[in-house]
């Protein structure tokens, strides 16, 4: 897939489960969710998008989390 302009690649994340379910996209960048706003929303359960440059942290934190739980 081609990415251009202000084009990236994204994911949707969602917590369900205890488990964390993860769809790849594109988007925007300006329309991806920052860090701290998303690992507030996936705490509520909603479903964010998130640019892939900041996945990896994403998934680390949840990790972190469901593992203190």
């Amino acid at each position: 897939m081609a990415v251009a302009g202000g084009a990236c690649a994204a994911y949707r994340v969602q917590v369900r489960d205890r488990q964390i379910h993860v769809q790849s996209t594109t988007k925007l960048r300006s329309m991806c969710t920052a860090v701290e706003e998303a690992m507030l929303r996936l705490s509520r359960g909603e479903i964010v998008t998130v640019a892939g440059s900041d996945m990896a942290e994403i998934r680390e934190r949840v990790d972190s989390e469901l593992r203190s739980m």
